[in-house]
């Protein structure tokens, strides 16, 4: 996971509109099995912004960074409209309200966003799951303020958030261990709840470590000679290697937040170019 730097500006001013009519639309109900079966009449307004969505991360998955190990790609309702989980059988009332709220929107792979078993032995997806760290906090339909609401969850479009994850030369995903025990145990869950560490998934972060370390092999095996030393060859080699390198840790690269992970653990942070995190004009 890397930050998803949104630009909702970008999306055609007619699925906007079309999406606030739904809203809006929404609101008039006040029976909740009007109000359900209305969102799941309408579900194709919020299928119309999933190509928008997609530019905006690379065409990639927001959670797990992938392009294809994911299968294909759903609008996710980061809080779900339907029932939010809180923990195993217990439920709240869902935030019917964001239905169509494009800012509530996060594009993902459907064995991320999907409850499944096809790709790790125990349950993992996202589905309904919404729990929070403090289950009072919760919005409500009459009281719609999530400001003071503390997810579980990681959120791609919080920038605080992608940071907490590492990952390992075998592909796997854990905590990062110098967050202290408790937001250890939160990010656990983010990671089991989101789907991010299934072993296909694995497979393919271990080939995209595997790939960047290959590089780095050559490229220090280079660098480290006197600059005087090297050959037009070398030089040129070098300064090859040091831009395939940059390229992977790019926001564009699929599965950015390995590349970096791995170049963190050989020492050379410095190649590190975290695009996504400048000001959205200068990221395109």
């Amino acid at each position: 996971m890397i930050y998803v730097h949104r630009n909702l500006s970008a999306v055609p001013q007619a699925v906007i509109d079309d999406l606030q009519q739904a809203a809006n639309e929404l609101d008039k109900l006040t029976d909740i099995k009007d109000r359900k079966a209305y969102i799941a009449a309408n579900a194709g307004k919020w299928a119309a912004a999933r190509n928008h969505l997609s530019k905006m991360s690379h065409d990639k998955c927001w959670y797990s960074e992938a392009k294809e190990s994911v299968s294909r790609y759903q609008v996710d309702h980061f809080r779900p409209h339907g029932r939010a989980k809180q923990s195993a059988g217990n439920f709240a009332a869902g935030y019917c309200w964001l239905a169509f709220d494009l800012d509530n929107y996060r594009l993902a792979g459907v064995l991320c966003n999907t409850a499944n078993q096809e790709y790790s032995d125990s349950t993992v997806g996202k589905a309904d799951w919404f729990p929070l760290i403090d289950p009072a906090a919760r919005a409500a339909i009459n009281s719609r303020d999530c400001s003071k609401e503390s997810p579980v969850l990681l959120d791609p479009t919080d920038p605080d958030d992608p940071g907490k994850l590492i990952f390992n030369d075998d592909g796997t995903v854990a905590p990062d261990p110098t967050l202290d025990k408790s937001e250890q145990q939160r990010v656990q869950l983010a990671i089991q709840y989101l789907g991010l560490g299934q072993s296909q998934l694995d497979r393919a972060r271990k080939d995209t470590w595997r790939n960047c370390n290959r590089k780095l092999i050559k490229y220090n095996r280079t660098a480290k000679k006197p600059k005087g030393e090297r050959t037009p060859e070398e030089q040129a080699t070098l300064v090859e290697l040091t831009n395939e390198l940059v390229a992977m840790t790019q926001a564009s690269s699929e599965f950015a937040a390995v590349a970096r992970c791995c170049l963190r653990a050989n020492r050379l942070s410095k190649l590190i170019v975290a695009n996504e995190l400048l000001p959205l004009a200068l990221a395109a």
